[in-house]
């Protein structure tokens, strides 16, 4: 992912607010854009991923556990933030990423974390890859140390909190000392504008496969439409069934002038489309099936997408 700029964050941020459509009272960035993903060592003593919260949205800032005031003062207000959204709260995570590796270790920043709120995820890491997601958020670090003393240091640093939603990407901007109201109210706009479904699974249908030599199929098919209303893409790969062995991904094609079926690992589903799974396209092959497959009876089938998880629909017999 090509690294952002802070010089275009800011502009990105501040200069779209005049025109802001969502009613967000913070910066925002119009058009939304995906926030840079990072993989750093957690305080909850795992690795930490940003898109592994997708579904929630997210509060990213950046400090450090020795700040005397800035820091602090931030993680104070996102926690009344978070106390303010009562049981909406479940679906807001809050993420700092230290500026501080030599002296904030996973361990440190769980401890730090805890006293403000114990739902909050701290960060650590490399000064290398640290610096990579500094880079990629537009944010400046200067370390000031004390004169006559190695060890004692302070940390300038770019003090803005980031709001992700629910699909992964930027949309707001708070600048330190923007009021703890405006904050909530961003949050609860970006929490009421998706519930976490990235995938609906529409118009499920099944069918046995077509008799061999006057017998029953031993194998069957599921059709569908996956509609994605999310502007992030999606993926089906994979899909169960009680009612089968195993079940595949199929896609049917014409070869020589023949019609074909073979096996597909992922379909892709893009933001804010659809894709019709139907007889002589794509499909979900029921292998080996347990029981026949009868008219008027339903097919209980799971599906698996990269982001939305598993879906699980019932699929009548036609």
């Amino acid at each position: 992912m090509r690294p952002v700029t802070g010089i275009l964050l800011l502009c990105a941020a501040f200069a779209a607010h005049a025109t802001n459509d969502a009613g967000l009272k913070s910066g925002v960035f119009d058009p939304p854009r995906t926030a840079p993903d990072f993989s750093l060592p957690g305080s909850n003593g795992s690795e930490l991923r940003l898109s592994s919260h997708r579904g929630k949205v997210v509060a990213l800032g950046f400090g450090y556990t020795f700040c005397p005031d800035v820091c602090p003062t931030t993680l104070v207000d996102l926690a009344q933030v978070r106390k303010n959204l009562g049981p909406a709260a479940k679906d807001f995570q809050v993420i700092y990423v230290t500026v501080d590796p030599e002296r904030d270790t996973p361990k440190q920043l769980r401890a730090y974390l805890a006293a403000f709120d114990p739902t909050f995820l701290g960060a650590s890491g490399t000064p290398v890859q640290l610096e990579k997601v500094r880079r990629d958020y537009g944010i400046q670090m200067v370390k000031k140390p004390y004169p006559g003393s190695p060890y004692a240091y302070l940390i300038h640093h770019s003090s803005y909190v980031y709001l992700v939603d629910r699909e992964g990407s930027l949309r707001a901007m708070k600048p330190f000392g923007a009021p703890v109201e405006d904050l909530t109210h961003d949050v609860r706009i970006l929490l009421a504008q998706s519930d976490g479904a990235k995938v609906r699974v529409e118009e499920a249908w099944a069918r046995r496969a077509p008799a061999m030599g006057g017998k029953g199929g031993a194998n069957g098919a599921v059709y569908a439409v996956l509609a994605n209303p999310g502007r992030q893409p999606d993926a089906l790969v994979g899909a169960a069934s009680d009612v089968a062995r195993a079940v595949e991904i199929h896609e049917t094609y014409r070869d020589m002038g023949m019609m074909m079926m073979r096996p597909v690992k992922r379909l892709a589903l893009p933001g804010g489309g659809k894709v019709e799974l139907r007889p002589g396209g794509y499909h979900l092959m029921l292998l080996g099936l347990k029981q026949d497959l009868k008219a008027g009876e339903s097919v209980g089938v799971t599906l698996e997408f990269e982001q939305a998880g598993r879906i699980s629909v019932k699929a009548p017999v036609k």
